[in-house]
């Protein structure tokens, strides 16, 4: 561009994109140059961004300042010449005079914008101030104008000449708004976006801007004050929300899915990018919901962790809102590159178990029901175990006893974890607490299905059939248990920094608890062996021979030994001796999760009935910020019904960026429900 031309000298621009899909022109605040402005563009790839470089400053320095209103936007819009859309963006003062510019352009019949990008500016009508600020003396306008903006640099205050061509600027820029009268007339029918700092919200008011506009209207709250937009991160939210708006407006998309009873609606609205569900009983549900998601999202841009939106519900999987009415949103994307989500799979051992566990969820998802009754048939075929009674028996009596428990609960998790991966939902690594590192062994290809089941039904069998003994579980580390060991028990779990859990003979652990009775007492497990002691001794070698007999493989997908706290080696997979030591050795979960944080996860997702896992995780001091833990199903006595509880959680996983395949749900055709898109204007 020529600054030599009129155009020239009131258009700065920073970098020339002849194929940009639109133009954005910022006007400055009061008292500032375009130089900050520009730099936007350092962010908006598709765009050309311009700055409105004003009279009397920078390049322009020696020209006589323009001080109203009606002169301004006469030379702006004289040279003003777009060959393609554009839009303005204005801050503080700048918003008023795109405002006024764009009124301009619509009496004369010009373009208009596609939309008005206002930043921390008052609406107008504009109450008269007490005091006219632009014509104080100069000592007395630094000082106002730094109580309202910050202070300036020091320079100004030291070089007399920057300082009388700094104030020239703000006593103009002042003049301008103070001078400013606004004529009523007919709104504009555009798009109108409004953002402000979070410190102003109650001082602007910036809501009152919907009143000049026909078009869609909404406000985005930053934090920050006036000038916000000069902290890094608000800057990028900041004009990655103008790049949604200006760059990407696809209508989004609204997907319903049934199961059962029970309904989700998801909706993907990529400008802005945000992702939000519901799950519920009736449109009444959806839509109180989805309504709250729509009214979150017009005011205030949310920043990319999840947050949630609920509609009532009673908490759901890894305390997310789940149930009749819930409605987690958030924006899309985990990542800060827009990779989905990293997501570990964690199986949980005997204990987790209740009575008809998995048997809503198999009446309401094909797909679950399916995977479930392959383990069942399987199990009946190769074991002689009929577990369809057992599980249908509402009292749980007979998941009380070991040899049934826990090839019922690896024919849930597999079921569940297969019908995850079936969803989209993909492990990119996996651990499991005792009995659940078979299903992960499985599901990595270490053991084919069946020959997983009859190793699993073995193995509890054998557990069964061992001496009884009892289990206590202590608040306390590792390292302090030593004195205890001596008692003749023997270190079965370390489930977290300071969580274990001793196990031995009735009298053993009676000893136990009477030298931490006065201290730190501990408490009984409800089980009827002592699991991972010498009490299991006696079936090592049955299981060493039946694992030889398995063909065993390197896995094919990566997890966490709960023996050593390590990766698996193909080495320890292929060994028939680490799987029948298995039940033997202590379970080191603790050490299994820290390896796992250190390197996968960005949502650790429990992968079984209940959240007894993801409590334990939760807790720890070492969990990276950002990481999300969730249970697949919801505590057996929470009023959330287990298929809410997974639809909810896979809506959590979708709005934190996982690939949900939702039609594979099944997707209700021509069934749509009567609820207003929640990101709608």
């Amino acid at each position: 561009m020529n600054a030599g031309t009129p155009r020239g000298r009131w258009l700065v621009t920073r970098t020339r994109r002849p194929d940009a899909v639109a133009d954005l022109y910022c006007f400055a605040h009061a008292g500032g140059s375009p130089g900050e402005y520009v730099r936007f563009g350092d962010e908006l790839p598709e765009l050309e961004v311009h700055g409105v470089q004003l009279p009397g400053r920078a390049a322009r320095h020696a020209e006589p300042p323009v001080t109203g209103m009606p002169e301004l936007v006469d030379a702006v819009v004289a040279v003003l010449d777009p060959q393609r859309p554009f839009a303005f963006f204005g801050h503080s003062l700048g918003g008023l005079v795109a405002f006024e510019v764009t009124r301009a352009l619509r009496r004369l019949g010009r373009p208009l914008p596609t939309r008005l990008l206002l930043s921390s500016s008052p609406p107008p009508p504009h109450p008269r101030a007490a005091t006219t600020v632009h014509t104080l003396p100069d000592d007395e306008l630094l000082a106002e104008v730094e109580r309202r903006w910050g202070a300036l640099p020091a320079q100004v205050h030291e070089d007399a000449a920057l300082r009388a061509m700094v104030l020239g600027s703000f006593r103009a820029d002042l003049r301008i708004f103070e001078t400013y009268h606004f004529e009523p007339g007919p709104s504009l029918d555009i798009p109108l976006t409004v953002f402000a700092g979070e410190q102003e919200r109650e001082t602007l008011r910036v809501e009152n801007w919907q009143e000049h506009t026909e078009g869609p209207f909404e406000t985005v709250h930053l934090p920050g004050g006036h000038f916000y937009f000069r902290a890094p991160d608000q800057r990028h939210r900041l004009l990655a929300r103008i790049r949604g708006l200006l760059v990407e407006e696809p209508s989004g998309e609204t997907v319903h899915v049934r199961a059962g009873a029970h309904r989700v609606v998801a909706v993907t609205a990529p400008a802005p990018p945000y992702r939000a569900f519901a799950v519920g009983e009736t449109d009444e549900d959806l839509a109180e919901a989805l309504q709250r998601a729509r009214e979150k999202a017009r005011h205030e841009l949310r920043p990319a962790a999840s947050e949630a939106v609920t509609g009532g519900a009673p908490a759901g999987p890894g305390g997310a809102p789940a149930g009749p009415g819930g409605a987690p949103t958030a924006q899309g994307g985990a990542q800060p590159d827009g990779r989905p989500p990293a997501i570990a799979f964690l199986f949980p051992g005997q204990g987790s178990q209740y009575g008809r566990m998995g048997l809503a969820l198999a009446r309401d998802l094909p797909l679950f029901r399916a995977e479930l009754d392959r383990c069942l048939d399987l199990l009946h075929s190769a074991a002689g175990m009929d577990l369809r009674p057992v599980l249908q028996d509402a009292t749980g009596a007979g998941l009380r006893q070991t040899e049934v428990a826990q090839p019922a609960l690896f024919a849930l998790e597999y079921a569940l974890a297969r019908t995850l991966i079936a969803l989209g939902v993909r492990p990119a690594a996996m651990i499991g607490h005792s009995l659940g590192e078979y299903v992960a062994a499985t599901l990595a290809g270490v053991m084919e299905l069946p020959d997983a089941l009859r190793f699993v039904a073995l193995r509890a069998r054998l557990m069964q059939q061992a001496p009884p003994g009892a289990m206590l579980a202590v608040p306390l580390p590792e390292h302090a248990l030593a004195p205890y060991l001596t008692e003749g028990t023997d270190l079965a779990t370390v489930n977290a920094p300071d969580s274990c859990v001793l196990a031995g003979t009735e009298e053993a652990v009676a000893r136990v608890e009477e030298r931490l009775a006065a201290g730190t007492p501990g408490r009984r497990l409800r089980v009827s062996h002592a699991f991972h002691s010498r009490m299991m001794d006696g079936c090592v070698d049955r299981l060493r021979e039946a694992a030889a007999r398995i063909g065993l493989r390197p896995p094919t997908e990566r997890f966490v030994s709960g023996v050593t706290g390590a990766w698996i080696t193909a080495e320890q997979a292929t060994d028939p001796d680490y799987w029948a030591r298995h039940l033997r050795q202590t379970v080191r979960f603790s050490d299994a999760v820290a390896t796992l944080l250190a390197d996968v996860p960005g949502v650790v997702l429990e992968t079984g009935p209940g959240p007894a896992l993801t409590g334990l995780v939760k807790r720890r001091s070492d969990l990276p910020p950002g990481t999300t833990a969730l249970s697949s199903l919801p505590h057996p006595g929470a009023r959330t019904p287990e298929t809410a509880g997974l639809l909810t959680t896979l809506g959590t996983l979708w709005t934190a960026g996982a690939p949900v395949d939702w039609a594979a749900l099944g997707a209700v055709p021509g069934d749509r429900p009567t609820i207003p898109h929640p990101l709608a204007a």
